[in-house]
């Protein structure tokens, strides 16, 4: 069920409720997270913070002052239904592939985040939906590149090493992501095959 909203909530924004998710967090330990470079993402003090202010402010997490010290509280936010409601919408949908290696920090983020939001079913059938957008988008490149190689020949244009280099690359990552794809699918299949056989004896 989708919700409305004001407006549509940022990548980053969608983050945040992924990180308070799996546990209450403040300002920050989410920019901590963010400093240990886990992916290839970057935010500041100036962008988190505004953040969780408007995140709180339209009721999607609630904050609760919590002493450390006595001189010292800190904020810890949590989701509210609200704010759950719309991070499981979001890591049901699967990432798109272009921009290809913005996508891909996608994916794992929400990868990450569905271990204690969805099912195991609904992870796989994630990963499924991950694969078609791959595939066709391996379709869309083929018959890109059969154009492209088609006009170059045509008018007798001798190739770019650097556009053959990109294209290179391009095929690299769309088949690292294939592999790690089948790898969690058959991984995942393996652990739910093993409890069910589990509660059959």
């Amino acid at each position: 069920m989708a919700h409305q909203l004001s407006r549509d909530l940022t990548t980053l924004e969608y983050v945040v409720l992924g990180l308070i998710g799996i546990k209450p967090q403040s300002g920050y330990t989410i920019i901590n997270f963010f400093e240990e470079g886990a992916f290839r993402w970057s935010a500041s003090p100036g962008s988190i913070y505004p953040i969780l202010k408007r995140l709180e402010k339209q009721d999607i997490i609630a904050g609760e002052l919590e002493m450390i010290h006595e001189t010292r509280p800190r904020k810890l936010y949590t989701l509210t239904s609200l704010g759950e409601a719309l991070l499981d919408e979001w890591l049901k949908q699967p990432p798109a592939v272009m921009p290809l290696y913005e996508e891909r920090d996608i994916a794992l983020w929400k990868f990450l985040f569905a271990e204690s939001r969805l099912t195991r079913e609904e992870i796989l059938h994630w990963l499924d939906a991950y694969q078609e957008q791959i595939e066709a988008y391996e379709v869309s490149r083929k018959i890109f590149q059969a154009a492209t190689e088609a006009a170059t020949e045509e008018f007798n244009l001798a190739p770019s090493i650097h556009s053959l280099l990109v294209t290179e690359a391009i095929i690299m990552e769309i088949n690292t992501q294939r592999t790690w794809i089948q790898m969690a699918r058959h991984r995942l299949s393996g652990t739910l095959d093993d409890s069910n056989n589990n509660i059959e004896s």
